[in-house]
């Protein structure tokens, strides 16, 4: 025991030496390559510094946090959350009692509003999250044997209303769904753009400001569970013009007034993918996407017919919002409806772009399932201002850097089959149990 306790004072010396070592020998190795000319040393170096500059941030912020916590202060997210809770009435006097206000109800809180039978916890945590977008979560194979039969009815017909279902099969992606629409390329059965999907449900529409809001209010950008380790660093630059953690365009943390139903926009790459693993969804792949819109149908092995537009395969401005359309600026999430898809999602085309979990290979322009957070990202659909109406396809895909955070840029989100539990083995698995009283476990 003794000798254990005379080794613990060097532990700390130990680790700060260290802290210094490593990036001296990382910057030694990187300058003595440049002076030697010695490309092994050069990159060894510079993979060396990039490493220790990544740990810096991620103790960086893992330190502020900490202190935080220690001085019994709030992050500004969490202070934000607190005034939305408590911001319906204040005393003006002591003594005096706070005036009832009204609240004013938001079109997704009405939509998810039920006459619940009775007023259990579990009914109200099942609501929250129904108006919070996290129906998803519900429907897990581990939260929905609990649901109450009431329960479950709406949290199905919440996720009818907001996703519409892609079959699985087979799609043409990228340039060669190009050639194969205008005949120059035919396409066989081992044509390299012709990618299997499996089936999964799709937003109907892109995420909207008053359901990104749900996530701010959540302290969304506080959890660093829901980001990938690579995202740490940047974290405390992705804040709005106020400087609180928040997309580009906002105030305070708060959407622009009269926006709520326009789509999300000025959100980088990794905050679509934090707020899909809060509601418990993911962005859709490339091919995914690409289904959605195109809607194809294999005819016979290898020969795939599928739409340019969601509409059919001649242009038309007026179903999708483009410059050409005299669109100037981001439309309401459930704007023009004839542009909808067979499977009735929206403005696939036009209004933004939107984010997929697919990465581009930004020279030869293929799309690939790699999640680095590095590489460029693929969008698809065009947006408000696209002027060229050969991006304004259900195939043409760009790509952009994940830390992007433009004001044409958005997203939806998807869901694969396998995730729901299947219904049918759910009503098996309970009808012994009848009697017993449905809901949610405390730990749940």
């Amino acid at each position: 025991m003794q000798a254990t306790l005379q080794h613990v004072p060097y532990a700390p010396r130990l680790r700060r030496w260290m802290s210094i070592a490593l990036p001296v020998a990382a910057i030694g190795t990187f300058a003595v390559g440049v002076v030697l000319g010695h490309m092994a040393l050069m990159a060894i170096g510079a993979v060396a510094i990039c490493t220790v500059w990544r740990d810096v941030g991620v103790r960086a912020a893992a330190n502020v946090h900490r202190l935080v916590a220690q001085r019994g202060l709030r992050l500004p997210s969490q202070q934000r959350a607190e005034m939305t809770r408590t911001k319906l009435g204040r005393p003006s006097a002591p003594g005096e009692k706070p005036p009832v206000e009204p609240k004013r109800e938001t079109p997704s809180e009405h939509r998810a509003k039920t006459p619940p039978t009775s007023a259990s916890p579990t009914s109200e945590l099942v609501q929250k999250m129904i108006t919070q977008g996290r129906y998803a979560l519900l429907l897990r194979r581990e939260t929905a044997s609990q649901l109450a039969n009431e329960e479950l009815a709406a949290v199905l017909a919440e996720m009818d209303e907001r996703m519409s279902v892609v079959p699985a099969g087979r799609v043409l992606v990228g340039e060669y769904a190009e050639r194969a629409t205008w005949g120059s390329t035919p396409v066989g059965e081992d044509c390299a753009g012709l990618e299997y999907v499996e089936g999964c449900y799709l937003d109907r529409f892109c995420v909207t400001n008053e359901q990104y809001q749900c996530f701010v209010d959540d302290c969304g950008y506080e959890q660093f569970q829901l980001w990938p380790e690579e995202a740490l660093p940047a974290l405390f630059e992705f804040i709005d013009r106020t400087g609180t953690p928040a997309p580009a365009g906002w105030c305070d943390g708060q959407f622009p007034e009269g926006e709520e139903n326009l789509p999300v926009v000025g959100i980088s790459w990794f905050e679509a993918a934090a707020y899909a693993k809060w509601v418990g969804r993911r962005l859709p792949t490339d091919a995914e996407w690409t289904k959605a819109g195109a809607w194809p149908v294999e005819v016979s092995p290898g020969r795939v017919t599928q739409r340019r537009y969601p509409w059919g395969d001649t242009f038309e401005a007026r179903r999708a919002a483009l410059w050409s359309s005299g669109q100037r600026g981001p439309a309401p999430v459930d704007a023009f409806e004839a542009g909808a898809s067979l499977g009735s999602v929206y403005q696939l085309i036009g209004n933004v772009w939107e984010w997929t979990s697919s990465a581009l290979d930004a020279t030869s322009r293929v799309a690939g399932g790699s999640s680095d957070g590095a590489s460029m990202k693929v969008l698809h659909g065009g947006a408000f201002n696209t002027y060229f109406e050969n991006q304004a396809t259900c195939h043409f895909r760009s790509g952009e850097r994940p830390l992007s955070r433009r004001s044409n840029i958005g997203f939806r989100l998807a869901l694969s089959f396998d995730v729901i539990a299947d219904q049918e083995g759910r009503d098996v698995e309970m009808a012994p149990e009848e009697e017993a009283e449905p809901g949610l476990s405390d730990d749940a």
